[in-house]
């Protein structure tokens, strides 16, 4: 569908729709999708298969230089490879998505992300290759001059709805005040933290997505790529 050139970033809460959208969006505009949560969660799933103290930033930055993490992208979505290995059921644990945003806190680590994530960006746009990368400090850290920046929101409630549903098509067991409870939480964290905070780019186009189907909410995205003349 796109012949131009283009990297589109996606921020947002837990649940708002962001991996949804990229992949969809990836798609119908041919571009690569980059999910850069899984890179987090692949470090914290090394940490703790090593039985790191997360408090312990040495210990931790220690992992993550001696780690190979990968991400390979699939018809449904993306694989999170660790030291070869898929890992991408693992990864969406809930004992993994405690641990997430204790290393996700991390400066010195998120600042290394970046690094690894702009390098993913640059890659992708020099081989002529347009780029859908999402997450929660895509539109403020990584792609700061991105083609159009994008982010989503929706009401908490429904958020922890569809997070359910996710957990419970990989097959894992929680209650609904469980995941309310942990998003509730994760938000928190997320918006709180010091290294690059979840906040909004005062250039971002905001879409709630509460009320949206997926292809509604893709469909105001293309309507706004074709407002800046990108598609």
């Amino acid at each position: 569908m796109n012949e131009k050139v283009i990297s589109v970033a996606i921020d947002g809460p837990v649940g708002s729709g962001k991996g949804t959208l990229a992949i969809a969006l990836a798609k119908k505009i041919n571009a690569l999708y980059v999910y850069t949560g899984a890179m987090y969660r692949e470090l914290a799933l090394a940490c703790y298969r090593q039985k790191v103290n997360l408090e312990d930033e040495e210990k931790v930055l220690e992992v993550f230089n001696s780690i190979s993490i990968e991400l390979k992208q699939t018809d449904g979505g993306i694989k999170a490879i660790l030291n070869g290995e898929d890992v991408s059921d693992e990864v969406f644990s809930p004992t993994i998505s405690k641990l997430v945003p204790v290393v996700a806190a991390i400066s010195r680590v998120r600042k290394e992300m970046v690094i690894r994530q702009r390098t993913m960006v640059k890659n992708a746009i020099d081989s002529g290759r347009s780029i859908v990368m999402e997450g929660r400090d895509i539109t403020t850290e990584v792609i700061p001059d991105a083609d159009i920046k994008i982010y989503l929101t929706a009401d908490v409630k429904k958020r922890a709805e569809r997070r359910l549903k996710q957990f419970k098509e990989r097959g894992i067991e929680i209650s609904f005040d469980d995941v309310l409870k942990d998003l509730e939480k994760r938000d928190k964290q997320d918006t709180e933290r010091l290294a690059s905070p979840l906040r909004i780019s005062k250039d971002a186009v905001i879409i709630d997505t509460t009320s949206d189907t997926v292809d509604q909410t893709v469909n105001k995205v293309i309507e706004k790529l074709k407002e800046k003349n990108l598609i």
